[in-house]
């Protein structure tokens, strides 16, 4: 990013918004400020929906002096889609794509607009790894943006808030090693409640929650749901400690009540003691200090130079990757190539056959013999023209195969053969692996229509594979198009 003279992380909510200003002194950061600003009603009558956010920022940062600046964005988990997804084994940089093709399948809004942004999640095994995948609606990406530019502010990365405050305490040392450590950082309204093993995020979820701040039983509830939910997601590993984001007495008196009631190592996070700060910050915090940890995360991350662990305006691609609609249509093109080339080549081979047929034609008043090879070659000609009626669009039956195949989890294809018939028609010849002997029966049933006759070639138990117990191949025959 070269010099930073100064970044500004922002977040907001239906209660307030929250600011850090950072600047860069010899390569070390030094956070400015930090404060928050009341987006409530000042007018009960007044509709949420009608508040001046973007204007409400302009003016807290007019009175600060804070001009145009790098801006990061946090973006809350209840904003986002999230999904764990199990992917095989592949190349780091084919990655990407084989997170938006499950994601694609798994998620329920997700179409190819959405943002789509993914961090691996523990160690991957020999046959599976695992990543935690977000995606956010281009729609919500727009607010967000309109609201940066009414405060005059253009926002550089879009990042998830519970990733940003995971960045910021994974710069602490664990005294306990690396075990599962539970960060629990209480908002306005609603608490992020985030599981890490080591430096990374394995588990994340928001609880809307009632009172600010909430009762300590409303929050034990909480944390006692994430603990059950993390351990069922990461086979059976258990949260070792807790760590609350706050500082003072009545924050320590919480972790304390915490710790007691759920029998857990619980202790305070104090998101300002893992930054440098500036000589304003030093004299007086602002109200609610945990609430800062995802903006000190970001700033620390990106004064560093760092990766973010999801942001949603620089997703992780491969180094020579390419979106999937580019893909399909470098596909299109180099199918359209190959069709083209057989039409010049028909085109090219009528034309010499009619060539061919008028010389014959022109031959046979004056001599005798030639009506029967006149007429092979003509029958020659008819034998190409029905063919070429009946050939197959194998586009078609790839989408159609596509469409009608199972989730991946359940089968998958790991040959696929596909020939023509000179009557008409073609056939696609299968192999694959399944979960079970049913997903078989699934997979070919499924296939089957109007056009398309599927013979079983037969399957058998493999345990080789780790989900996918059952081998299988089988013949589909695709019937020749009807005049086109």
């Amino acid at each position: 990013m070269g010099h930073m003279a100064q970044l500004l992380a922002i977040e907001w909510d239906d209660a307030e918004a929250r600011l850090a200003v950072a600047s860069q002194r010899g390569g070390r950061m030094v956070v400015e400020e930090a404060f928050s600003v009341d987006l409530r009603p000042r007018n009960p009558d007044v509709d949420e929906a009608d508040l001046d956010v973007g204007g409400r920022i302009a003016a807290a940062l007019v009175a600060r002096g804070i001009g145009r600046v790098e801006t990061l964005v946090a973006v809350g988990r209840s904003s986002i889609e999230l999904r764990k997804l199990s992917l095989p084994i592949a190349p780091e940089n084919e990655l990407p794509e084989l997170v938006r093709f499950q994601a694609m399948r798994e998620f329920n809004e997700l179409t190819d607009d959405w943002l789509l942004d993914f961090v691996p999640i523990g160690e991957p095994s020999e046959e599976a790894q695992e990543v935690l995948a977000a995606a956010i609606d281009p729609q919500l990406v727009d607010q967000i943006e309109q609201t940066c530019n009414a405060a005059g502010l253009k926002p550089r990365r879009l990042i998830l808030r519970p990733c940003a405050a995971a960045s910021l305490l994974a710069r602490v040392p664990d005294p306990q090693g690396p075990g599962l450590r539970l960060l629990v950082d209480l908002l306005a309204g609603e608490v992020d409640l985030t599981v890490m093993i080591g430096h990374r995020v394995a588990f994340l979820r928001t609880a809307r929650i009632v009172g600010d701040p909430p009762k300590t039983r409303v929050l034990v509830t909480e944390i006692r749901r994430t603990m059950a939910a993390a351990q069922n997601q990461l086979g059976g590993r258990r949260v070792e400690s807790i760590l609350l984001c706050g500082t003072g007495d009545e924050h320590a008196a919480r972790a304390h009540d915490v710790g007691a009631d759920l029998q857990t190592p619980t202790e305070l996070f104090d998101p300002f003691s893992s930054v440098e700060l500036g000589r304003n910050l030093r004299r007086a915090l602002p109200d609610h200090p945990g609430r800062f940890a995802p903006l000190l995360g970001m700033l620390a991350t990106e004064a560093e130079q760092a990766e973010h662990a999801i942001d949603f305006m620089h997703p992780r691609r491969g180094p020579e990757s390419v979106s999937r609609r580019r893909w399909f249509v470098v596909a299109a093109v180099a199918v359209a190539v190959v069709v083209l080339a057989f039409l010049v080549h028909r085109r090219l081979e009528r034309s010499n056959l009619a060539s061919e047929i008028e010389s014959l034609e022109a031959q046979i008043s004056g001599r005798e013999g030639l009506e029967e090879e006149t007429k092979s070659v003509q029958k020659s000609v008819a034998e190409i023209e029905r063919w070429a009626a009946g050939e197959v669009v194998w586009l078609d039956q790839l989408a159609h195969l596509s469409n009608k195949a199972p989730p991946a989890r359940e089968a998958m294809l790991t040959e696929m053969t596909l020939s023509s018939v000179l009557t008409g028609g073609g056939r696609i010849s299968v192999k694959g692996l399944a979960k079970d002997a049913s997903t078989i029966d699934t997979v070919e049933q499924r296939m089957r229509g109007a056009k398309h006759a599927v013979e079983s070639g037969g399957s058998s138990e493999d345990g080789s594979r780790r989900y996918y117990s059952w081998r299988f191949s089988a013949q589909v025959t695709v019937e020749p198009e009807e005049d086109r």
